[in-house]
């Protein structure tokens, strides 16, 4: 048993469930802001590019260090490539985190605004499988997973017609790759500050991921062919706060290391976008770049982590 919401993707697309199916996505935002989404991506998939990121992460730490952030002509540069070990603080009082990651996005080496442009990955003679196994993934998850998620989401928020696809073509996606250690692993409390993050967990005994929900901690463990979501900042803000982006952490302790492979999906860059109500708007290239800046540089935190004591 899990404490939040399973919702079926299928059925949020097709004629016969989807009305009732989006007034379950309805509460699950309204009251949890966290959901289980049965997605449909072939296990074998998943697999491989689990497989494929273990591997990349045991290589030498010199290798590695070969495709760090100072290796990509990206900007931020901290938005793509691989970061060592207490390399990012995602909450103050907690400290750089005890894990590693590689990020990367949709590769278009001709775009150079921010959180664009091509990441320097390892091939196959360094990293066999790691960059084909990765790319093939996020493929799957922008074109079949983002759209009828982040459409279903338009609907209930009343949006215009053509609203998401208008501000979503394409979406800003952040790809990440994380191995928390199987001793101390740990990502401090936080919140995502996108639209929503879709997050592929290894279905272990461990209950690493938790929920800040009904004022306590609450485990959210891998399910399968499910993968996690939670509600960003950017979607409270839209929906004038009636959806909620809810505080998690992770804290990993166990016999086996863990790779967890998130999505955090944003609106494209140079959108600005106001609630439906119209009581805020923002930029996402503002709120992405501070955000950034807030984790990398000052250390203060990601999402409202300096409002979580």
């Amino acid at each position: 048993m899990t404490t939040f919401p399973q919702i079926s993707l299928a059925k949020l697309a097709a004629d016969t469930t989807r009305h009732q199916e989006r007034e379950r996505l309805r509460l699950a935002c309204e009251e949890y802001g966290f959901f289980y989404l049965e997605h449909g991506i072939p296990k074998e998939q998943i697999a491989k590019a689990i497989q494929a990121s273990r591997r990349f992460f045991a290589l030498p730490q010199a290798t590695k260090e070969r495709f760090d952030h100072s290796a990509q002509d990206v900007y931020p540069a901290t938005a793509r490539g691989y970061s060592p070990l207490y390399g990012e603080v995602l909450h103050p009082e907690a400290g750089p985190d005890p894990k590693e990651m590689f990020d990367l996005g949709i590769e278009n080496e001709g775009d150079r605004r921010p959180f664009a442009g091509r990441t320097r990955l390892p091939d196959d003679a360094v990293a066999p499988g790691f960059a084909r196994s990765l790319l093939a993934l996020q493929a799957t998850v922008v074109n079949d997973v983002v759209p009828k998620l982040g459409m279903a989401l338009a609907d209930l928020l009343e949006m215009e017609e053509g609203w998401f696809r208008r501000h979503f073509s394409p979406p800003t996606v952040l790809q990440r790759v994380i191995r928390y250690p199987s001793t101390g692993g740990m990502a401090g409390k936080h919140t995502d500050n996108g639209f929503f993050t879709l997050l592929l967990q290894e279905e272990l005994p461990t209950r690493s991921l938790q929920v800040w929900f009904a004022g306590r901690w609450v485990p959210a463990p891998s399910l399968p062919d499910s993968l996690v979501v939670n509600l960003g900042d950017m979607l409270q803000t839209l929906s004038d706060d009636r959806f909620k982006s809810t505080p998690h952490q992770v804290v990993h302790t166990g016999p086996a290391e863990r790779i967890s492979l998130p999505f955090f999906i944003y609106p494209d860059i140079d959108a600005r976008l106001t609630s439906r109500q119209g009581k805020k708007t923002f930029s996402v290239a503002s709120v992405m770049l501070g955000n950034f800046s807030s984790i990398w540089e000052t250390g203060n935190g990601a999402g409202r982590a300096r409002e979580l004591q």
